[in-house]
């Protein structure tokens, strides 16, 4: 079963996870993407080890080790839970803290906006290689 990926997109229309994956050295892409295309192929299955929770209740977090250990922060749904998941906000983690700080409470503000107005709020993910 495959999963719709979608990212979230800010009031200005700027795809945001776009943005931050753009920003990424091209092995951390590589390794975002490739840790993207298991989410959308397995879902849930990646649940403990690479899909883990966050300290803020809703929001998941995706390990994508290396050098730099990126935790892209996304939801299930918020629209179908059982067919789709929302990538929020690229963040990484560094000594168990993320950077930006408080990256999984921005994380639910942005799937609350998601969830008040879902089809300006997000688009289907842009891969970037």
């Amino acid at each position: 079963m495959n999963f719709e990926l979608y990212d979230y997109v800010d009031a200005q229309d700027r795809n945001l996870f776009a943005q931050w994956t753009q920003g990424l050295e091209k092995p951390q892409r590589a390794k975002l993407n490739a840790r993207l295309d298991l989410l959308q192929q397995q879902g849930d299955g990646l649940l403990p080890e690479m899909l883990t929770g966050s300290p803020t209740p809703g929001i998941l977090k995706l390990r994508c080790r290396g050098n730099v250990q990126l935790r892209p922060l996304l939801c299930k749904g918020p629209i179908d839970v059982d067919q789709e998941y929302t990538l929020l906000i690229g963040a990484i983690e560094r000594s168990r803290k993320f950077d930006p700080a408080k990256a999984d409470q921005t994380a639910a503000e942005r799937k609350n906006a998601v969830l008040a107005a879902p089809t300006r709020r997000r688009c289907p993910h842009e891969r970037i290689a």
